[in-house]
């Protein structure tokens, strides 16, 4: 039922629906009506024998895509996405090309307990500035960050700082050239930006900050074979002077991440030479 929604949400024609789908027009027309009748609404609108979603049916659509990916990933044994005792999250998973990524979320507290300065630097900056980008608060810390508005599901790059992790990790060209792209076109491939994005969403419904450690393996050229980096990652809810919605990520590159089931012993190590532990 879900992939008869995700796939007539993407093209809208039923025809096409039908035809990927291998199924008949009446079994999308019944699984589509089940579910609009489970959740207790309508995802579609049909105007001169075109469909067209409506707003119930793009968030049903999101929520379908992500209740499917994880399905199919369970089934397959190649993703985890739980929680820690804690509560918090934690998720891994090894890519088809042999690539093993993790991550685990921790309390805000542990800032002060092994984070590098510019994160604590940084989400001072961000509390003074009371989330305002715009804020003197903030230019200290503006080189470093990345900045994101929503654009529908995807996450649009609207600045991103010179001496950020991610422009010192990727070909300066390339990260220049990322400013106007969404997240998912990022040369480390869209397997791990979905892996890694997932907080975004929760961030930017939710307000507030929250703080990440991670380990991956991501190329730092388009095509380039993938190298071993571990960080802490600070993502921040604010506001640009429209009043528009903004997320700022900072990411400090550093050894110093605590993930459960992670042993640094069976991966392969960041070089000393990428981490970021300075004071801003």
């Amino acid at each position: 039922m879900m992939k008869s929604l995700i796939t007539l949400g993407q093209t809208l024609n039923l025809t096409q629906t039908v035809n990927k789908l291998g199924v008949s027009r009446q079994t999308v027309r019944r699984h589509i009506s089940a579910l609009e009748e489970i959740k207790g609404a309508t995802f579609f609108e049909v105007r001169d024998r075109h469909y067209a979603l409506t707003e119930a049916g793009k968030k049903a659509m999101t929520e379908a895509e992500k209740v499917l990916e994880q399905a199919e990933a369970w089934l397959g044994g190649q993703r985890l996405h739980g929680a820690t005792a804690s509560g918090m999250d934690r998720s891994r998973f090894h890519d088809e090309e042999g690539r093993d990524f993790y991550a685990q979320q921790h309390p805000l507290s542990r800032l002060w307990v092994d984070s590098p300065p510019i994160l604590q630097k940084g989400f001072l900056a961000w509390a003074n500035a009371r989330f305002q980008v715009d804020s003197p608060e903030m230019e200290a810390l503006m080189p470093y960050l990345l900045l994101y508005r929503q654009h529908d599901d995807s996450w649009l790059c609207v600045a991103i700082g010179e001496e950020s992790s991610y422009a010192t990790w990727f070909d300066r060209v390339w990260a220049k050239s990322a400013i106007g792209r969404f997240s998912k076109d990022d040369p480390a491939g869209a397997e791990f930006n979905d892996f890694i994005s997932g907080a975004h969403s929760q961030i930017f419904s939710q307000g507030g900050a929250r703080l990440d450690h991670v380990y991956a393996q991501i190329p730092r050229e388009r095509g380039g074979p993938p190298v071993p980096v571990s960080f802490q990652r600070l993502l921040m809810c604010c506001t640009f002077p429209d009043g528009q919605m903004a997320l700022a990520v900072l990411v400090a590159r550093t050894k110093r991440i605590a993930i459960e089931d992670f042993d640094p012993d069976r991966v392969n190590p960041m070089s000393d030479d990428l981490v970021m532990d300075f004071e801003i």
